[in-house]
């Protein structure tokens, strides 16, 4: 009877692990994971100049945007660079959070999404390790710098002490924010914390001049026509540039409406200030101009969007018929039906 009952509970105990692997195989059919954006390879959000990735736990970055990406199937890792810095100082930045993101997911490249200045960061590591990045992805690019920068500068006057004294006040606000930046979400990547803030140094990263500079020595997937010579075209902006370099895929997408929605803070407030240093002539996006927007195959070059409402903020106040989560879900989609 013991040997009996034995059998009889082995019996039991197969039909129900039977039954729960029918049961789990019946949920996975009606409710699969997602894989719309679920890429070959990882993906790297880099943040552009003022970065960070979530502020004392109220703001995000990428406002909404990791999350749909996350929920259609993608994996994400969220860097955050130095919010006030040089091209070089982020990229080398970068380079270390790219090479650790490698060794924890065991993947042999990544897809960068940029934004801004971020795309500076991105190109730099591309140039030096193409074999770590599979593609990079930027909207609203900072690719040839902003006319705000130098005249800023040139308007204030460069041993200006108004000058001294609002970049030591950036530096201050953004080493504040920066002690409050964390990532709160699984799967999001903590690099080491950024405290070096130097306003000064942005100011001069971000002028037309080192633009020049640093792409002289990085052209990868540049517009062969020179920002600067087609500000008074039609609309400012150019086809973009070669799409494949060193093995790397390049893509912009970008638009040129300066203020969206005045209910959003940066569009009442920031963008007229920054409006104030920029040419009447230059087709902008409410910081950079539209024609430095473009890398690689520009895939669109005309949203309704400011270079704020790239990135879905602020905290999703953009315009009614932009949903920027979707156009970075649509890229990743993009990236895996060619195998990316």
């Amino acid at each position: 009877m013991k040997r009996l009952s034995q059998l009889t509970y082995g019996l039991v105990l197969m039909a129900s692990l039977g039954m729960n692997q029918a049961q789990a195989g019946l949920f996975d059919f009606l409710f699969p994971e997602p894989t719309y954006a679920k890429t070959q390879h990882p993906i790297v959000m880099v943040p552009g100049a003022f970065a960070f990735d979530n502020a004392f736990g109220l703001l995000d970055y990428w406002h909404g945007i990791t999350d749909e990406l996350r929920s259609e199937g993608a994996e994400v890792y969220v860097v955050n660079l130095s919010s006030l810095a040089l091209h070089e100082t982020r990229g080398e930045e970068l380079m270390a959070d790219i090479e650790e993101i490698l060794a924890i997911s065991g993947a042999q490249k990544v897809n960068i999404m940029a934004h801004s200045q971020g795309a500076s960061a991105s190109r730099y590591v591309a140039a030096l390790r193409p074999e770590w990045i599979a593609s990079i992805s930027c909207t609203h690019c900072m690719n040839e710098g902003t006319h705000f920068a130098g005249n800023l500068v040139e308007a204030l006057g460069e041993d200006s002490i108004i000058l001294s004294l609002g970049q030591g006040a950036i530096d201050l606000l953004f080493d504040f924010i920066e002690s409050g930046s964390t990532s709160p979400s699984d799967g999001e990547f903590n690099s080491d914390e950024r405290l070096n803030q130097s306003a000064e140094a942005l100011l001069v990263a971000a002028s037309l001049d080192d633009y020049d500079r640093f792409n002289a020595l990085y052209p990868e997937a540049m517009p062969a026509v020179d920002c600067s010579q087609i500000n008074n075209g039609i609309d400012g902006h150019t086809g973009g540039g070669d799409a494949l370099v060193n093995g790397v895929r390049y893509y912009s997408w970008g638009g040129t409406k300066a203020v969206t929605r005045l209910i959003d803070p940066l569009d009442a407030v920031l963008i007229p200030i920054v409006g104030l240093f920029m040419p009447d002539d230059v087709v902008w996006d409410g910081l950079v101009p539209g024609c430095g927007q473009a890398l690689g195959e520009m895939l669109r070059d005309n949203y309704p969007s400011n270079h704020y409402d790239a990135i879905n903020q602020t905290a999703g106040i953009t315009p009614l018929f932009l949903n920027a989560p979707s156009i970075f879900v649509t890229q990743a989609n993009r990236l895996k039906n060619i195998g990316l």
